[in-house]
């Protein structure tokens, strides 16, 4: 894990057979696999928080990352990089989101995350209708925090249940319904080579 203030990443070049990603989800996919795999990581919202991609002459750095697990209504846990979304249709009512990165798409929903800093960031509650258009505005700069409507914390680990099932997103895609979710993080769990 990273401390406040210290580098981070190693300069190194690549080793041989480096496994490949080419989104968020197939790098979670990889570290369920094979636990503390090395990646290259092509796109999404990971690669986006370590600073876009790099070209191949930039050479390239080595960084620790921490996982993040996740398990809807106690089932099995699966990976994620990035982030974990639980939200109704058009984010109505209730919902959480879990931030292991800083970005989700173009909102800036982690300014505070850090992929190897030991913890989640979650920010769970709902907004009235007409805050919606507003919050959305204010997350692309991520300054939607504070909120009333919204509670806010950096955790280890957290569990919530809502009121009635919700569909629950990982690193982008569906992955499951349920009425409650639980997630933890895996320090220091994998390395990507960027």
């Amino acid at each position: 894990m990273i401390a406040k203030g210290e580098p981070w990443g190693t300069e190194a070049d690549p080793p041989d057979g480096l496994a490949c990603a080419e989104s968020d989800a197939a790098a979670a996919q990889l570290i369920e696999r094979s636990r503390g795999p090395v990646i290259r990581l092509g796109s999404g919202d990971l690669v986006r928080t370590l600073g876009g991609p790099r070209s191949a002459s930039s050479g390239t750095t080595w960084f620790p990352m921490d996982c993040g697990w996740l398990s809807i209504d106690g089932g099995v846990e699966m990976a994620f990089v990035a982030h974990v979304v639980a939200r109704r249709r058009w984010w109505r009512g209730e919902g959480a989101v879990v931030m292991n990165a800083a970005w989700l798409g173009e909102l800036y929903l982690g300014p505070r995350a850090h992929p190897n800093d030991g913890l989640l960031d979650v920010t769970y509650g709902s907004l009235p209708i007409r805050q919606r258009p507003q919050a959305r505005q204010r997350a692309r700069h991520g300054t939607h925090l504070p909120h009333p409507g919204l509670q806010s914390r950096r955790v280890a680990a957290w569990d919530h249940t809502f009121s009635s099932s919700i569909d629950v997103f990982v690193d982008g895609v569906r992955r499951g319904r349920g009425r409650s979710i639980a997630v933890r993080v895996e320090p220091d769990s994998f390395t990507v080579v960027h």
